[in-house]
């Protein structure tokens, strides 16, 4: 089907071309002037994420002057740095370019399609016009580009730090991380325990109970009953903790005094320290030095405009993602990922040899350095728990098939078993191709106290009182920002008496006084003890509490970014409604001001069991554990 001219508007004013057919670069809303690239690439999302994950497998194994990538990065014998790289870690959140390199190879697929004569751009973001003048020149279409007219910002503090070059940056974010942790070197790193049955968990030192911490006795969401299990067994259990800043968790003084108090009261058969306490001028001084090397292995490889183009493809993603990966060779990613090599290694080197070892997977770059440490100081098996949701377009859990399956000496570094909490997560790790046989099921023990809640929840008849609506933040700043403010605009056209209460992710301070539309109320207790006090809950894109309010039984709202992918953990669940802006999150409201919650089985996303059979059968297996 071919058209004239195809419009690619980035802009938030309304569309002013009219000819041919205008897709919107970022909103999840249509008109009938202008379509969504992004509802286009929820349509087509499967074969759009194997393009995007086919991608960066042929990325790492591109040959540069002989060698392939992956071997060009490689640190140590059978280490390369190419995997903690932002590309192949793949956050959503750390590099919101996946997001634009998704659209395009979508836009390529539409001009694959319509076969325009012409394609106009009308955007101000330099990277996105020459990624769409490449593809242009490569298929040999016209192409006419356009600049929108956009408002003056005032300069910001943080424009300053941006505006730095990556280097720099680097070692101003490596001050910063150095001086609010340093005091975290003072945590006992020498009293790890032994004994033929040692465990180790490497968990993030967040979503601590901050009452029991007080008196001494360790307590984390996170793990829930899996440390009283551990426990019961009696076999010697070291925490590796990985400290975060967080509300939880005040600041580093009190994280050291929690710690201190863990080990004065804790039965003799527990030891808990921080990555941080193996921090010491040395320990700096080698990371400096790797990422110096690090950096001088960039500026030999040089421009890779043409290994940034997918197979088969005529689109170049160099424009976009060329920051991503600058900052993982140079930047601040880059000094932040070999500090914490050189820290697990130091760490995992002191401890004695542990039999079994557990940490919390997210696909993080950190994860590979902790994984390598542990195999080269020949320590035992090796659990990854997928303690949260799965989600469809958080790219951290997933890779190319031929990536998980390599055999390369220079692999990607990986436990011998995924610990996965429900069907929900098996399913979305057997669709990408993920070895069945490096799958085990256990119980979702972040989650339990659904289990228990679900039966007691009970709520009010729809149109009878005020109906009570629960906004969940997201961990970034903005994303919460932007929740609220639209619900500000919905609340102010829906006509029933609506209550309002927000509940900040522990990372996300929020004030309710720069939102007076909605009269909020600042909850910061746990959701178990919350959620059965409201109708609706508002969650974020990507925050896994949504998950929580869904099988409460509450009837939920997701607040879509205009510019970011759908990484909502209930994308394509029954009876969720989606808000692409302000107008939607009204509509969405007033439907749901005359519906009742959807009858949601919890078993349908995560395995529950409070005496974990599973995570006991996965702590003594020799072999994994997946059903049928």
């Amino acid at each position: 089907m071919s058209c004239g001219t195809l419009t690619l508007w980035d802009s938030p004013a309304e569309p002013t071309v009219r000819d041919g057919l205008v897709y919107r670069w970022s909103g999840y809303v249509e008109t009938e002037v202008a379509r969504s690239l992004l509802l286009y690439v929820e349509k087509h999302a499967e074969r759009l994420r194997r393009k995007y994950l086919a991608w960066i497998h042929e990325l790492g194994e591109t040959r540069i002057a002989g060698r392939r990538l992956v071997e060009h990065l490689e640190l140590e014998p059978g280490f390369s740095y190419w995997w903690m790289t932002l590309l192949v870690e793949k956050s959503p959140w750390k590099t919101p370019s996946i997001s634009d390199a998704i659209r395009l190879l979508a836009l390529e697929e539409l001009v694959a399609e319509h076969e325009p004569r012409l394609l106009r751009s009308v955007t101000a973001n330099e990277g996105l016009q020459d990624a769409v003048a490449t593809l242009c020149r490569n298929l040999g279409i016209a192409h006419e580009s356009h600049e929108p007219a956009v408002a003056r910002r005032r300069i910001k503090a943080s424009d300053v730090y941006h505006a730095l070059p990556y280097p720099l940056k680097a070692l101003v974010t490596l001050a910063r991380h150095l001086a609010g942790r340093w005091q975290l070197k003072k945590a006992d790193g020498h009293g790890w325990l032994h004994g033929p049955g040692a465990r180790l968990l490497c968990s993030y030192f967040i979503h601590v109970d901050a009452q029991s911490c007080d008196r001494g006795h360790f307590y984390t969401r996170l793990w829930e009953g899996l440390p009283d299990l551990l426990q019961q067994e009696g076999c010697a259990t070291n925490w590796l903790q990985h400290y975060m800043p967080s509300s939880a968790v005040p600041d580093t003084g009190v994280a050291l005094q929690w710690v201190r108090a863990f080990n004065a009261g804790a039965p003799a058969k527990t030891f808990h320290s921080f990555l941080d306490s193996y921090l010491c001028v040395r320990s700096v001084l080698r990371a400096v030095k790797r990422w110096l090397a690090v950096c001088r292995i960039g500026r030999r490889l040089g421009d890779l405009r043409a290994a940034f183009q997918p197979p088969g493809s005529q689109l170049s993603l160099w424009p976009v993602m060329r920051d991503a990966w600058v900052d993982s060779l140079c930047g601040p990613a880059a000094i932040i990922n070999l500090l914490w090599l050189e820290l697990f290694d130091v760490a995992l080197r002191t401890v004695p040899r542990q039999a079994l070892g557990l940490y919390v997977c997210e696909g993080q770059g950190w994860e590979r350095a902790f994984i390598y440490a542990w195999r080269k100081h020949g320590h035992g098996k090796l659990i990854a728990s997928v303690h949260a949701t799965v989600r469809f377009w958080d790219l951290r859990y997933f890779a190319d098939p031929r990536t998980v399956r390599s055999s390369d000496p220079c692999r990607m570094p990986q436990p011998d078993v995924a610990a996965l909490n429900g069907q929900a997560a098996v399913d979305a790790f057997l669709s990408v191709d993920y070895p069945r046989e490096a799958l085990a099921e256990c119980e979702a023990v972040r989650f339990a106290y659904l289990e228990k809640l679900r039966p007691a929840h009970a709520h009010e008849q729809p149109g009878t009182g005020r109906t009570r609506v629960l906004i969940l933040g997201d961990v970034m700043a903005a994303s919460t920002k932007n929740l609220l403010r639209q619900m500000e605009a919905a609340a102010a056209r829906v006509t029933a008496p609506l209550t309002f209460a927000v509940k900040p992710h522990p990372n996300c301070r929020v004030d309710p006084a720069d939102y007076p539309g909605l009269r909020l109320e600042l909850l910061m207790s746990p959701l178990a003890e919350i959620l059965s006090d409201f109708d609706i809950a508002c969650a974020s894109n990507s925050t896994s509490a949504g998950v929580d309010a869904y099988l409460a039984g509450l009837r939920v709202i997701v607040m879509l970014e205009p510019a970011e992918l759908n990484v909502s953990p209930l994308r394509g669940q029954p009876g969720v409604r989606f808000a692409g802006a302000a107008e939607d999150l009204t509509a969405a409201l007033q439907a749901l001001l005359a519906e009742p919650p959807a009858a949601i089985e919890c078993s349908d996303f995560f395995f529950f069991d409070s005496h974990l059979p599973r995570w006991r059968r996965l702590l003594h297996a020799e072999e994994p554990c997946l059903a049928g």
